[in-house]
């Protein structure tokens, strides 16, 4: 009795499809959400929300996008701006957006229903698009955009279906597509979905494809009116003077030349069509037996099970494979699905923008999910027909996408765990900082957030108490803001962060260098110069000159961070040994740098990197144990020989207030060997 219960429920489509994509999204996105936080421009949004209010939104869009900053005012005001509440956030729009797909494409082919089943799993884990977890941003930027415009063609498409008012949900459909196209020019292209789908929905009682089209043009033509002020409205807004964003290059003729629009077409076809798809397969490509790896074939497993089973028992009035009615759908799926995708690429397109799949370009790749799958869905549809191949295959594809979804997530919990640890280093090394400083490096080791997105969090740490317009402190990539002309002493330093200004210095800057297996470092002329960065990048060499330490405030206490934010305090492991060395060393405070190594050793930590015990080394030769110094210059060179230089230097400079100890130069001759 409870088999057929259960057997009779999973019949119903409006029972287990919910059921299904809840499945999908909490595998693919949701698993790791309790150690996720602000990636990209979460930060900076978090920071101004913190600071300056919701309101402050309108103010920061206006130059980009002015309809989208009452979106974030709105949400924030509501939500606030707690780096798990937008991750939920984030999942529960997912979740809502695939369902509303669906009620939309049921709509439009009602006796569609397994394929279109196909198509939402399909949308819901779209590997193409791996930006689910930058959450703030994009649940206000695109997600929220998107549900209107969604919403739209569902209200187009119940009122031709119902015929009863029609006059009410047309409008309604109209400032629902006109608040999805003028918040964001990213769907601006898809608009030329609903004559499509228009086209479907008609095709079905009219015969005459005059007479067809005609009929589809007019109901469509409330809405090509909205699109067109649009398009006027965007294109005149991005030449005004008001713009400060992305240039608009769709008129250039290198961007209109048969070739460019050829191999424009070709790649956006493969990427989103076939390259996308292919790359979910490409987590299972070496078996390391890691745990990530693991979880991701358990989730695999799980999906493509469950939705073979399921699939595969659905009992529906559906087509009998291989009649004419289910290979013309096939044609329409395919149809739609290119013209969908070609539609969704036009924007970043038209902006110069490229699309590939890697972080930050895949984000354009949101515009493009719903083509991608109609195709696929379509093209198997069309090659496979109906069957158990046909569930098999696609089941395994949905599989496969949802274990590479997870396994991208686990990319975004190791980075906010670096960003993390990133900042509790600094607060280590820098427990003050004078005002109007810059922070240079020329890239530090973390995947998901920049130089101008990290300045929110630095300026938060340093600068709880902001009051005022003027930024206090900048983090700067010296790979993207500077050039070597701009690598000198007292050049300005100039920088409009949204609504607030940072005005300093290239002299008041404090350089930093961060390696992925090592600990922070602050570098300078004395004990950080060019020597202990062997091999580094030439604008980071041509910084450190200007890089001044006493910038630092070196006895203010340790900072207290917001664990919400940045984490409990970590275990003290060597890099908190290192660091409080490199400050006592900044204080020559020679005797609390031994007593750091002393405490690093009873604790079973060492050196992570070879440079880091250059501090030691100096520590025990100025307090006269020149054995332990001879002893770690010797592990030092034997682990880097390129620091030989740099350790030269140190002893030079030991010997200028000491006493030369006996062996010191020989060993140094010895082992530095060309």
């Amino acid at each position: 009795m409870l088999k057929d219960k259960i057997i009779k429920n999973l019949q119903k489509e409006n029972f287990f499809v919910p059921g299904v994509l809840l499945m999908l999204v909490v595998l693919a996105y949701g698993l790791l959400i309790p150690w996720m936080g602000f990636y990209w421009d979460d930060w900076p949004f978090a920071w101004f929300l913190k600071f300056f209010g919701p309101t402050e939104f309108i103010a920061m869009f206006r130059p980009f996008r002015p309809f989208l900053g009452p979106i974030f005012q709105a949400t924030t005001t509501l939500f606030g701006g707690g780096p798990f509440t937008w991750q939920v956030i984030g999942l529960i729009t997912r979740f809502l957006l695939s369902l509303e797909v669906w009620f939309v494409l049921r709509l439009i082919w009602p006796i569609q229903k397994q394929s279109l089943m196909w198509v939402v799993f399909l949308f819901t884990v779209y590997p193409g698009y791996q930006q689910q977890w930058v959450a703030l941003t994009h649940v206000n930027q695109e997600l929220i955009p998107l549900l209107w415009l969604i919403a739209s063609f569902g209200m187009t498409a119940w009122a031709l279906r119902h015929g009863r008012y029609t006059k009410r949900l047309t409008v309604l459909a109209i400032i629902l597509q006109a608040m999805g196209l003028f918040s964001t020019e990213y769907f601006f292209g898809l608009e030329i979905l609903r004559f499509f789908f228009l086209l479907a929905i008609l095709a079905e009682t009219i015969t005459n494809r005059k007479d067809l089209l005609q009929k589809t043009g007019l109901l469509w033509l409330p809405y090509f009116i909205v699109w067109v002020l649009n398009a006027v409205w965007t294109y005149t807004y991005h030449l005004s003077t008001a713009y400060a964003s992305y240039d608009v290059s769709i008129l250039s003729s290198s961007t209109l030349s048969p070739f460019a629009l050829g191999n424009e077409l070709i790649s956006t076809f493969s990427l989103s069509g076939f390259t996308a798809w292919l790359e979910a397969f490409n987590i299972f490509s070496t078996i390391d037996g890691t745990v990530t790896q693991s979880i991701a074939l358990v989730i695999l497993i799980l999906s493509v099970s469950a939705l073979f089973i399921v699939m595969q028992s659905l009992q529906t009035e559906r087509i009998e494979p291989g009649t004419d009615q289910n290979d013309n759908w096939g044609v329409w799926a395919v149809t739609i699905g290119l013209v969908a995708i070609f539609a969704g690429r036009l924007p970043s397109w038209a902006a110069g923008l490229p699309l590939k799949l890697e972080f930050d370009y895949d984000r354009f790749f949101v515009s493009l999910m719903l083509g991608a799958s109609l195709f696929i869905v379509g093209l198997a549809t069309l090659v496979l027909q109906e069957g158990k191949r046909k569930i098999f295959i696609l089941s395994v594809l949905i599989g496969m996408s949802t274990a590479y979804q997870f396994s991208v997530a686990n990319t975004y919990r190791r980075d906010w765990a670096n960003q993390q640890d990133f900042f509790w280093q600094l607060t280590w090394r820098i427990p003050a900082l004078e005002k109007n400083t810059a922070l240079l490096t020329y890239e530090l080791p973390l995947k998901y957030v920049s130089d101008l997105q990290l300045t929110g969090p630095l300026n938060w740490i340093y600068a709880p108490d902001l009051n005022s317009r003027n930024l206090p402190y900048v983090l700067f990539y010296l790979k993207t803001r500077f050039n070597s002309a701009s690598l000198r002493a007292d050049k300005p330093i100039q920088l409009q962060y949204r609504t607030v200004a940072f005005n300093g210095l290239t002299s008041n800057s404090v350089v930093i260098y961060k390696e992925a297996d090592g600990c922070l470092r602050v570098l300078d002329p004395i004990y950080g110069n060019a020597e202990t960065v062997p091999g580094a990048n030439l604008y980071l060499i041509n910084a450190i000159p200007l890089s001044d330490p006493g910038l630092i405030i070196t006895d203010a206490p340790q900072l207290i961070l917001d664990d919400t934010l940045f984490g409990v305090e970590p275990v003290h492991d060597w890099c908190y040994y290192y660091i409080k060395a490199e400050l006592a060393r900044q204080q020559t405070d020679w005797d609390s740098i031994v007593k750091l190594y002393d405490q690093a050793q009873k604790n079973g930590y060492s050196a992570s990197m070879p440079v880091e015990n250059l501090p030691f080394i100096e520590a025990f030769a100025m307090t006269g144990d020149t054995d332990m110094a001879i002893k770690l210059s010797e592990r030092t060179i034997k682990g880097q020989n390129i620091l030989c230089p740099a350790l030269g230097t140190l002893w030079k400079r030991v010997m200028q207030t000491q006493s030369s100890p006996t062996g010191i130069e020989t060993m140094l001759q010895d082992e530095c060997k060309p």
